[in-house]
């Protein structure tokens, strides 16, 4: 026999758990008004043309207009064909982890097209108040969960068809309450929405920041000695600046390691596009065979030199004392007085950093594209005096800061409109109807 759980008043047993007594449970296909989908457009992708919204532009709720392609203006579509706002958009095709997104499409763009692997729904009025609410509820964990047993076909490629889409079961309320819980979740997607644009103002405006400090066209007035400027290869700079080859600024270290055949050692390893450091998995010494490794030291810049022109570089901390590293990850200490090592690793994040990380990098793609360190020793960066170095650090990393801040205001604004959305549509929290 199966537990038994106390009922609270007003709510009742359904397929999905416990509901309000006055909310009902339907099969899509109950509720469908119509579902259509997009025009087989494959054979006729542009460059340019009419945009075409593909499975890939269909995220969790809402439609990415990044990486688009799109249709010669020329070609053969129906008008009906063209997206309007609030239209809902379901991807019946992608990999087994992607398939079943649902979106609403908020006229992001003039005119848009979508394709054959989408699916645009359309549901009874009588039963369904708007697209928006359903968009809600295609999103919702109890959905999500079905949606993913529907699919069919490998990890990669994976499919739902309408026969099994139209056995979704979903909860509806009063129209009414409908309308009021998708108020109130689209005030937290307007919430979420405003910080993400802010957040991508503040990424903007600290390109241009870091730009002008590291070149100098941003001064702080107690550094500036004159308002002379210098010609140099890397551009216009301050005349009190210095242009230094790597070679003058830091010193390599090596400290080498013989591994004891029964001790355990943890390396290191370096993520690209300046994401860090990560710590693998502790190893024996002696399965580190002849494997030239090196103590790391704190305080270090340090460079995957296969994956350098992919921007896998990094500062090592006192996290890293006590691990070790292969003869690919070299570390370089920044020279007393000359250098602060802030300073540095805030220049090779720059696009001029990344684009001197492919110069001393020759070869092919991938792991023929191997950084030569002959050739970064001899790579010039501008060098103003240190105390300068450190205010343009210290500005950079406030503006990371706020930056930070924002993004985690966006995390937990997420988790908590997904926390709520879950309890208004299973009806754990109700709604005051007017």
């Amino acid at each position: 026999m199966g537990e038994l759980i106390d009922i609270p008043a007003g709510y009742k047993k359904s397929k999905v758990g416990l509901i309000p007594t006055d909310w009902n449970i339907f099969r899509l296909s109950g509720i469908l008004a119509s579902a259509k989908l997009g025009g087989n457009y494959e054979n006729s992708v542009s460059d340019y043309g009419l945009p075409l919204i593909k499975m890939g532009n269909i995220l969790r709720g809402k439609v990415s207009i990044e990486s688009l392609q799109y249709i010669p203006v020329g070609s053969e579509h129906h008008e009906n064909d063209f997206l309007k706002e609030g239209d809902l958009l379901f991807n019946t095709r992608n990999t087994l982890e992607l398939v079943g997104k649902v979106a609403i499409w908020r006229s992001e763009l003039p005119k848009a097209l979508y394709n054959s692997n989408l699916l645009r729904l359309e549901f009874d009025k009588n039963h369904v108040h708007s697209n928006y609410f359903m968009n809600y509820v295609m999103n919702s964990d109890y959905a999500i969960s079905q949606l993913r047993r529907f699919a069919t076909g490998t990890t990669s490629v994976a499919a739902i068809y309408s026969r099994d889409l139209n056995k979704l079961n979903v909860t509806l309320p009063s129209l009414p309450e409908q309308n009021k819980i998708t108020k109130i979740l689209s005030a937290w997607d307007k919430a979420i929405t405003d910080n993400q644009l802010l957040l991508s103002e503040y990424i903007t405006n600290r390109k241009g920041l870091e730009q002008q400090l590291l070149s100098g066209q941003i001064r702080f007035k107690d550094h500036v000695i004159s308002n002379d400027k210098i010609k140099t290869k890397v551009g216009i700079l301050p005349k009190n600046w210095e242009l230094k080859s790597i070679t003058e600024i830091v010193d390599r270290v090596k400290e080498k390691l013989n591994p004891e055949p029964e001790t355990l050692y943890r390396e290191i390893g370096i993520r690209s596009h300046c994401k860090g450091i990560f710590h693998k998995e502790e190893v024996t010494g002696e399965s580190l065979g002849n494997k030239s490794v090196f103590w790391i030291q704190p305080d270090c810049f340090v460079v995957n030199i296969v994956f350098a022109w992919e921007h896998a570089i990094a500062k090592t901390t006192e996290a890293e004392v006590g691990m070790i590293a292969s003869h690919r990850f070299p570390l370089y200490k920044p020279k007393a007085d000359i250098l602060d090592l802030d300073y540095l690793l805030y220049y090779f994040k720059t696009a001029r950093g990344k684009h001197l990380l492919g110069l001393a990098s020759p070869g092919g793609a991938g792991r023929n594209k191997t950084l030569g360190q002959t050739e970064f020793a001899k790579l010039k960066i501008p060098v103003p005096s240190l105390q300068e170095q450190k205010r343009i650090v210290s500005v950079l990393s406030e503006s990371d800061k706020e930056i930070e801040l924002l993004k985690q205001n966006i995390t937990t604004l997420t988790e908590q409109k997904k926390g709520l959305m879950q309890k208004l549509l299973t009806g754990e929290i109700r709604v005051k109807v007017d």
